[in-house]
């Protein structure tokens, strides 16, 4: 009785151990059948996605395909690279990197970063094209369509959308990517960013890209006729920005929109600023023709690639390329940029021998002249592409005034320049400091939207916030750039 009672005891004391071991391989079999079931749904397309996208209530109509653009972790798709993108990507050492929305704290502002993708530039390559970054209001989308249609490659644009703005605004961006002549390549190569201040947050943002896009803008009415594009139906006055007397964060905008590019070079542009036709396949091949252009060695001076900037009259076609702009430039119905407000703003180094040298069909992209931003050229507000690791604008400046209106200011940075410029002399101060290069670029240019700018005297208030940014800028901001970037009585803003 006793032997039985003992190996009673002994079995007892494995009852634990034999149970533990079966929940443990029970475990690994579930386990392995998940792993199974994860595997093909990967196979036929991340499924799980758009189930995980209908326990959130998403609408049921939206096809798995369309919920797949908005996993916050996308998978890059690989494309066969071309031969030059293969070479460049190899010679900058870049790493492609696919876009995705995201919702950000940017400063005081809340950021829907890549709101609304283009479905080209979500995928493209570091070295693959160049991108255009911008900014705005919904009262600068009439210039989008043309400088999409002359780019033909990225654009990423930052927009401000203060209070119920942003209503107007997703309206702009349904419109723009459905009822344009070039609503394909919108679709196709933009990404929209919106941003709000924290103190006028609007009363409705959207979940996802799929909620923008969920309700189709209409084009045309019953009769027939085009709907009125919705950033022109309501005045400037009307906008929350103006009711609410808020000042225009222009950096905050450029800043945000370099900041979610996903190539290695950018083009940081006013989207009023039209590029001539071909200018990325041009620059890329320009480069990959001949890296010497580059500074791949540390121990040169960085450098940047501005293009000659030009304004033509109301009313005329705006040039496709050099010959055309040449043309006008002769018949007096172009001229340099903002020539009657600040003539040294836009001179170019040998911008005389630029402007008489013709252009034939066959001409290739190449550095012209290259200059420092001192002294003869000290005023100089460039606009150029770059790796994008040039100081990123200053925030705290602004741009006051109301759509595309500019205070215009003989004591503000010294010259007869708007708030927007003295931004980009403020920026160039800073590149100045660190001894950057300009190497213009011929035969490319950019040209301002239509209509000759005149001098104006603007209205008190907005000249007094002027002269109270000036004295910021001048006692604030200048010695802390000295002591960030270095001393050097040569450069000026």
């Amino acid at each position: 009785m006793a032997a039985i009672s003992f190996c009673n005891t002994k079995y007892v004391r494995l009852w634990p151990v034999l149970i533990l071991l079966s929940v443990a391989l029970l475990l690994v079999w579930r386990n392995l059948q998940q792993a199974q079931k994860l595997a093909s749904s990967k196979i036929v397309g991340h499924t799980s996605v758009g189930l995980l996208l209908s326990n959130d209530s998403k609408p049921s109509s939206l096809s798995a395909d369309f919920h797949l653009a908005y996993d916050h972790h996308p998978k890059f798709i690989r494309r066969e690279d071309s031969v030059r993108t293969k070479e460049l990507r190899s010679l900058l050492k870049c790493r492609d990197r696919s876009l995705r929305f995201q919702r950000l704290q940017h400063g005081d502002f809340w950021l829907l970063q890549n709101l609304v993708l283009g479905r080209r530039s979500r995928e493209v390559g570091c070295a693959e094209s160049v991108t255009y970054t911008t900014n705005g209001d919904f009262t600068f989308f009439d210039n989008l369509e043309m400088v999409v249609s002359r780019w033909r490659a990225p654009v990423s644009f930052a927009i401000h959308t203060p209070g119920y703005d942003l209503n107007t605004t997703l309206d702009a961006i349904r419109y723009v990517r459905n009822c344009l002549p070039e609503s394909d390549s919108i679709k196709d190569w933009v990404s929209f960013h919106v941003y709000f201040p924290n103190q006028h947050m609007p009363d409705y943002v959207p979940y996802d890209e799929a909620e923008v896009l969920l309700y189709p803008h209409m084009c045309t009415l019953a009769n027939g006729s085009l709907v009125s594009p919705p950033y022109t139906r309501i005045p400037t006055t009307e906008s929350y920005k103006s009711r609410a007397n808020l000042t225009y964060p222009i950096n905050v905008g450029r800043n945000i929109a370099r900041l979610a590019a996903n190539t290695h070079f950018i083009f940081a542009c006013d989207i009023e600023l039209y590029p001539s036709v071909g200018f990325v396949d041009q620059f890329l091949d320009m480069v990959a023709r001949n890296h010497s252009v580059l500074a791949l060695d540390p121990r040169q001076r960085r450098r940047v690639y501005p293009l000659p900037v030009f304004e033509i009259e109301t009313g005329v076609q705006v040039p496709a390329d050099k010959n055309e702009l040449l043309s006008l430039y002769r018949k007096q119905q172009a001229q340099v940029f903002h020539l009657k407000l600040c003539p040294t703003c836009h001179t170019i180094p040998g911008q005389e021998e630029w402007l008489n040298r013709t252009s034939r069909a066959d001409d290739q992209l190449h550095v012209f002249s290259k200059a420092l931003r001192k002294r003869k050229f000290r005023a100089w507000e460039p606009f150029y592409v770059s790796d994008n690791t040039e100081p990123l604008f200053d925030e705290r400046v602004t741009w006051e005034g109301q759509s595309n209106k500019r205070i215009q200011v003989s004591y503000y940075c010294s010259f007869a320049v708007s708030v927007s410029q003295c931004n980009i002399l403020l920026k160039n101060y800073a590149m100045c400091l660190l001894d950057y290069e300009y190497h213009v670029l011929s035969p490319a240019f950019l040209v301002h939207s239509p209509g000759i700018k005149q001098s104006s005297n603007g209205d008190s208030t907005r000249l007094q916030y002027a002269k109270e940014m000036s004295k910021f800028i001048q006692n604030k901001i200048e010695p802390e750039y000295r002591v960030l970037f270095g001393e050097n009585s040569a450069c000026k803003t």
